[in-house]
């Protein structure tokens, strides 16, 4: 993984939150001294449907690049009057997970709103960019809050894999000088048979006390793996991770999450579910997903 950002793309749909991820781009490339990139894409189903309806001939999508266009410079001036960096303007026709994956695949990380221009439909990240969350192989930052927000307290959520390795380095890249936490939550297996087995309250607690000494043990060895992450806050819990990371976020009252794109066990399995899911939706900060390529 690249130990610097060189290159930050920021796909928008002018919705007001692409506009706040845009925002948050720029500030990042100035940051960052990194490149950015400004990208719309015109949905190539929905330009023809517009000229079926409209009744323009081919041609007319000269006039749809050049009204995106239009859109998409006004977004970029919106950015250097906000302080961040200029930015390269590209508007395309094409599919657009596809052509947001292409040009994400050069860069160092990819920037998404929140929400696209239908919230009530796009629940989450909006369908076009969960299926692009599901898919990028590079970092991938969902924008939240206002841009002037500045990344000074870092949540990350481990499960001491590999991937969330990869996740706590790029901790230190993107918000170099931050308060790093690093959680990890547990769920003792089968504490809750055995509570409906008839094992007594003392005996359930102290496999839940054996339990967390376990975990405490395995952070200990996890960080031990990052000799060159340094001064990090070490927390240990037990609890739900699904609503367990986003509750202990706004309780430290952090500016950003960064989770592994993958783990091992329960944590792999709930990736961009229940976990990721449960995340984005609860927490009032920005949250990145970090690939471990």
């Amino acid at each position: 993984m690249s130990t610097s950002i060189g290159k930050i793309v920021v796909a928008t749909d002018f919705s007001m939150y692409s506009h706040r991820a845009a925002l948050r781009a720029g500030a990042l490339a100035k940051k960052h001294g990194a490149e950015l990139q400004l990208l719309h894409i015109l949905d190539r189903a929905s330009v023809k449907a517009i000229q079926r309806f409209s009744q323009t001939e081919a041609n007319g999508d000269a006039a749809l690049v050049a009204e995106a266009r239009k859109r998409l410079e006004a977004l970029a001036g919106d950015v250097v009057a906000g302080g961040g960096a200029s930015g390269q303007c590209i508007v395309e026709i094409g599919e657009v997970n596809d052509a947001v994956l292409e040009m994400a695949a050069s860069s160092d990380l990819l920037v998404l709103g929140a929400r696209g221009m239908n919230p009530a439909k796009d629940l989450l990240l909006g369908a076009t960019a969960e299926r692009i969350a599901r898919r990028v192989q590079r970092p991938l930052l969902v924008s939240k809050q206002d841009s002037r927000v500045n990344y000074d307290s870092v949540l990350v959520p481990v499960d001491f894999s590999d991937h969330s390795l990869h996740a706590l380095r790029y901790a230190r890249v993107l918000a170099p000088g931050a308060v790093l936490h690093v959680l990890h939550v547990y769920d003792p297996p089968f504490a809750g048979r055995l509570s409906s087995a008839g094992v007594s309250d003392d005996a359930i607690e102290s496999y839940r006390h054996s339990v967390q000494l376990e975990a405490e043990s395995e952070m200990r060895e996890f960080l031990a793996r990052a000799p060159d992450v340094k001064d990090v806050h070490v927390l240990v819990e037990f609890g739900d991770a699904r609503t367990a990371v986003a509750a202990k976020a706004e309780e430290l009252g952090v500016n950003l999450i960064i989770m592994g794109k993958q783990g091992r066990s329960w944590w792999s399995e709930f990736l961009l579910g229940s976990l990721s899911r449960r995340t984005i939706e609860l927490a009032a900060c920005d949250v990145a997903i970090v690939p471990s390529h």
